[in-house]
């Protein structure tokens, strides 16, 4: 049988949710060269930039070190390590669409398979980043960047290829050679 605590708070009633501590995770859009986005902590939204400077293979997965920028406050050297990718829908990209397919037995052949697939968003790990540089209190020491691809320009729509072949491994060295170009450039 059970008894009601009548001197307990009623949810109604009960505190609201502490403020995190940690920041986990964070989305971010590809516009031109960068990743763009806003999180909220308990004290206000910050718009940020994760702009990649290079891309490497560091342990067979892409690596991409840049500058992490929350307004004019920033961090360099941040590295963001590809742990997962999700596939596009829609419009295959122009460029991935005009390669031939090669058929595989057993798999049905689709507009988006082998080597027409493309990548529509990474999930990346940040190395860690000290929040006070960019004049927050909040833990950022494991932040899962969540990048998506909507491509809206020339450079986006190449850079979405070039993701898009790393990860397939669809001419690696090329891709990440032209990838650099771009990130230079």
């Amino acid at each position: 049988m059970f008894t009601q605590d009548n001197n307990q708070v009623s949810a109604k009633d009960a505190p609201g949710p502490k403020p995190a501590a940690k920041l986990y995770s964070i989305f971010a859009l590809q516009r031109g060269k960068a990743f763009t986005g806003e999180f909220e902590t308990s004290k206000s939204k910050h718009k940020f930039t994760f702009t990649p400077a290079t891309a490497k293979i560091e342990n067979g997965k892409l690596q991409l070190t840049g500058t992490f920028s929350i307004g004019a406050r920033k961090v360099q050297n941040v590295t963001a390590t590809l742990a997962s990718t999700q596939g596009g829908v829609g419009s295959v990209p122009a460029k991935i669409a005009a390669r031939p397919a090669t058929p595989k037995p057993g798999l049905a052949l689709t507009e988006c398979t082998d080597e027409h697939a493309f990548v529509g968003a990474m999930y990346l790990h940040l190395s860690p980043i000290k929040s006070a540089t960019l004049g927050l209190t909040i833990d950022m020491s494991k932040v899962q960047l969540n990048a998506r691809f909507f491509p809206i320009s020339q450079i986006e729509r190449d850079l979405q290829v070039l993701f898009s072949d790393v990860v397939a491994g669809y001419e690696r060295d090329n891709a990440l050679a032209e990838m650099n170009k771009i990130f230079k450039g």
